[in-house]
């Protein structure tokens, strides 16, 4: 069986969520972003979304299409740059700087709002020209521990096996 590339992507931010909502739940994951390099334009692109409620009300508000945010490679300001560039994970309770200069702090605040997000860690990935993923969760950073993290870095070890 042959899967597009859309496929892939749309799969490995859903999976968590269809295959064990329990555990989702108990940590209160709400979205999962993929973010690629895209080589040629210089961007990071947005290439799929999590298929939750949480991730429908950002994108009913957000000022720009998710799929159209784009962000320069080399944004120092922004966090999904600064984990690609230095290969470590980054954390956020301010979406302002995962949508700079895409969106305004008030744009990217309305969207994290809209989505009931506290807190959000962006995990680069080094498969293909590299990439990130995000989690974000309903919950506030105090509150974010060894589950999470624990979660997040097995995840990313098998996206970076299918990518």
């Amino acid at each position: 069986m042959t899967h597009t590339d859309s496929e892939l992507f749309n799969t490995i931010v859903n999976a968590p969520f269809q295959t064990n909502q329990m555990e989702t739940a108990l940590l209160f994951l709400g979205i999962i972003v993929l973010l690629l390099v895209n080589k040629e334009t210089g961007q990071i692109d947005r290439v799929a979304l999590s298929n939750t409620e949480l991730a429908h009300n950002t994108e009913t508000v957000s000022a720009i299409p998710f799929i159209d945010i784009k962000i320069a490679l080399n944004h120092r300001s922004n966090t999904i740059a600064q984990a690609i560039a230095t290969g470590e994970p980054q954390q956020t309770t301010d979406w302002k700087t995962l949508f700079t200069p895409a969106l305004t702090a008030e744009q990217a605040r309305i969207n994290q709002a809209s989505g009931g997000i506290a807190y959000s860690a962006v995990y680069p990935l080094q498969a293909r020209d590299g990439g990130a993923l995000i989690f974000s969760y309903f919950q506030y950073s105090q509150s974010i521990g060894r589950s999470q993290s624990a979660f997040m870095e097995r995840y990313r070890a098998i996206v970076e096996q299918y990518l």
